[in-house]
């Protein structure tokens, strides 16, 4: 005897995956997208204008804080490279990036820095 199967569903709605690991690191580590573009009438560009802000007055000490962390863990590296003597092209492929976090870091500090002093 030949059981009745039930009939495969033709296709599955696809579900829609999340944002990618690589979109992520990037919204971690930079303010992508985190403030909206105004559009409408005055009022409303307004209050899109103080929702941004608001956003970047929560976010800019978080940036600071990532990109200080890793220039600071960087820089360790870079120095323990060049007290044990690695090739001086090794301590270059290390400080170039430690050197860029650093400036992140001052560049995000100042921002979240003019954004609690430049209050209403």
């Amino acid at each position: 005897m030949n059981p009745i199967k039930p009939p495969m569903p033709a296709r599955q709605a696809a579900v829609p995956a999340g944002p990618g690991f690589g979109h992520l690191l990037t919204r971690y580590l930079l303010p992508v997208g985190l403030c909206a573009q105004p559009r409408g009438d005055l009022f409303l560009a307004h209050a899109m204008r103080v929702q941004n802000l608001q956003a970047l007055k929560r976010w800019m000490p978080h940036y600071a804080r990532v990109h200080a962390a890793l220039a600071g863990g960087l820089l360790g590296l870079c120095s323990g490279a060049s007290a044990a003597e690695v090739s001086a092209w090794l301590v270059v492929v290390v400080a170039v990036p430690a050197a860029a976090e650093l400036v992140l870091a001052i560049v995000f500090s100042c921002l979240s820095l003019a954004l609690r002093l430049g209050q209403d």
